[in-house]
């Protein structure tokens, strides 16, 4: 779930922005997930009724907190912060490592989540060369963006040299519980 990328090139990068990789924790999952919240809800504006959420907005994310302190925990997961010069995070990525389940000598990665904050947009290009680095440096042959062909992001990441590649079928077969 990474579309939000609506961003006007005509902006130049703050500079006082810093990017890091931080430790997940409970304190910094909460910190981040108003904004992972926003993901969400642009996601689900971008794709309106060509989800499997059919156009239901507002809906509250649940995320599964174990699993990423999990991934975390097992050097599965790396979390880039964007903080601005107040310390205020303004933007993130969750980014995952596996070794591909069809090659397996393929170290891989997915940026699972990745958000900045509207008027910190003309620092996409910064963010996502700050993941590709440390993709590098970890030996990441292959990373995948899961995101959708109608946000701003896809066109940005075709211009860096990515391809779509497989496309995601989703069907909702039953109801969501009841949160």
């Amino acid at each position: 779930m990474t579309d939000s990328a609506q961003t006007d090139s005509t902006e130049k990068p703050s500079s006082a922005l810093v990017i890091g990789i931080e430790p997940l924790t409970n304190e910094l999952f909460d910190e981040l997930m108003p904004m992972g919240q926003k993901l969400w809800d642009e996601c689900s504006e971008i794709k309106k009724d060509t989800c499997s959420f059919h156009g239901e907005r507002g809906l509250k994310i649940q995320p599964n907190r174990a699993v990423y302190l999990s991934f975390q925990a097992n050097k599965q997961l790396s979390v880039f912060v964007m903080r601005d010069g107040h310390g205020v995070a303004v933007g993130f990525a969750f980014c995952i490592f596996y070794n591909s389940l069809h090659h397996e000598i393929v170290p891989c990665a997915n940026v699972d989540l990745f958000y900045i904050e509207p008027e910190h947009r003309s620092s996409i290009r910064r963010l996502i060369k700050t993941l590709e680095d440390e993709f590098r440096q970890r030996g990441v042959v292959v990373v995948g963006w899961p995101i959708s062909p109608m946000g701003k992001l896809f066109e940005i990441l075709k211009t860096l040299g990515y391809a779509p590649d497989d496309v995601v079928m989703e069907k909702r077969i039953c109801a969501l519980p009841q949160q």
